[in-house]
């Protein structure tokens, strides 16, 4: 049974690299599947099915809205609403679980990719006004940076991290061929995995905790009608 948990852990590494390099040499009209890829090899993999997965823009309750985001993780039983065809769909800031920011060559896109996060991290979960306390993390929603290509250590990750506001922090960056993941915030504290098994499950083990975390709130959505005003 460890060898079958260890090479499925494997495989799956194996499955989003494979797909990576098969898309990359082709035209830019074919390649910047990403984004699919990591959905499909990975996070359905993974989720149960009551986790809506997709992509679109995210409000929160005080109308400030991000732009486009690659992948959006629904809490369970959540609703949103479809963007003409649907295939992008517009996110209520409460029912989201998990954010991703996915990247091909981090190396070449690290300044846009902390752009995305800033935005994420500048709207809230829910309306700070009605509440006495509020926890981090719970308040903002956990979003990640995904890079097929990128630096080499997490001494270099935390390296780049030092010139950002700890508050516009990504909650964790796998990158995935280099076999690093480091997680930032939610559960226990930081978590730092290098190999390429070792990485791919340290960031399913941390993506699962951040959605448990705020799983069991009970959300109220009737606030959402001062934006109809």
């Amino acid at each position: 049974m460890k060898e079958l948990f260890s090479v499925k852990i494997e495989n799956i590494h194996n499955n989003l690299m494979e797909c990576y390099r098969d898309s990359s040499n082709y035209s830019s009209t074919i390649t910047g599947q990403e984004r699919e890829n990591f959905q499909k090899n990975l996070l359905t993999e993974i989720l149960p099915s009551n986790y809506r997965i997709g992509s679109g823009t995210i409000t929160d309750v005080n109308g400030k809205e991000t732009g486009q985001i690659d992948t959006i993780i629904e809490l369970p039983f959540s609703i949103s609403f479809p963007i003409s065809t649907g295939i992008t769909r517009l996110y209520l800031a409460d029912t989201v679980g998990a954010t991703f920011e996915i990247k091909s060559n981090l190396y070449q896109k690290w300044d846009e990719a902390i752009n995305k996060i800033k935005e994420i991290k500048k709207i809230n979960r829910y309306d700070t006004k009605n509440k006495k306390y509020n926890l981090l993390d719970d308040l903002k929603i956990p979003s990640f940076i995904i890079a097929y290509k990128g630096h080499k250590s997490i001494e270099t990750l935390y390296k780049k991290l030092d010139s950002i506001e700890k508050r516009y922090w990504p909650n964790g960056i796998y990158i995935i061929e280099s076999g690093i993941f480091l997680g930032l915030y939610g559960g226990d504290g930081v978590l730092e995995c290098t190999g390429k098994k070792e990485s791919t499950l340290g960031f399913i083990s941390y993506l699962y905790q951040v959605l448990q975390r705020y799983a069991q709130k009970e959300i109220d959505l009737y606030p959402y009608s001062k934006l109809l005003k």
